[in-house]
């Protein structure tokens, strides 16, 4: 997918741009009547999705205490 910057484009395509995001309408674009490409409004999702919210979490006590087989097999 290539982006351009509104500004990078002809004026006549950044009216259409315009047009499409307020109306949230979309354009067809056509040669001798065959439809070529759609411009659409981007629409950003408000979904969002946590699979792990309000799932318990637990700590272990030791949670922060060293790790003396990790150590061991570092210093191998």
């Amino acid at each position: 997918m290539q982006y351009l910057n509104l500004q990078e484009i002809d004026p006549s395509l950044a009216a259409i741009v315009n047009q499409i995001s307020v109306n949230q309408s979309e354009i067809v674009i056509t040669r001798n009547g065959t439809p070529l490409a759609r411009i659409i409004p981007y629409k950003i999702s408000r979904n969002r999705h946590y699979p792990l919210l309000g799932m318990p979490i637990t700590i272990a006590d030791d949670f922060d205490e060293p790790m003396p087989e990790l150590w061991e097999a570092l210093s191998e």
